[in-house]
């Protein structure tokens, strides 16, 4: 399961990550939904997307790319259906759980989801909200 691999790659890299509680996800989700119309929940997400609320790029390095935009900010990461969210203290300690784990899909935004990311398994990343000029420059 996919999410051992993160929890494992937590540990394994010694970054300090913490999973949110049940009302935090569901804040989360909601917020996704209202504010950027993503629902997050759902299977690929990135497939339902009208192009006028997103837009994605073929991007083989892209799962390298996403913890750059993060940068020092903190964010939180979670794998398609949102059943766990993560909590990162920078895009560095993303990057180095991700570097730790197989490739997966995954998605990335920030507490207020001004943005989502998602890397999915045809080596494309998505952006919503903020993150759309970004990777419409990638």
């Amino acid at each position: 399961m996919n999410h051992d691999h993160i929890s494992s790659a937590i540990a394994s890299t010694g970054v300090q990550a913490e999973v949110l509680n049940e009302a935090e996800r569901r804040s989360i989700v909601i917020s996704a939904l209202d504010r950027l119309g993503v629902d997050v929940t759902s299977r690929a997400p990135w497939d339902r997307a009208p192009s006028a609320q997103s837009v994605g790029r073929q991007k083989p390095d892209g799962w390298e790319l996403i913890p750059k935009y993060v940068g020092t900010s903190q964010c939180l990461m979670f794998l398609e259906g949102a059943r766990s969210i993560w909590k990162f203290s920078c895009g560095t300690d993303l990057l180095r759980v991700l570097e730790d784990c197989p490739a997966l899909e995954f998605y990335v935004c920030d507490e207020e989801a001004s943005y989502l990311l998602c890397s999915n398994h045809h080596d494309f990343i998505v952006g919503w909200g903020a993150a759309l000029p970004w990777v419409a420059r990638c």
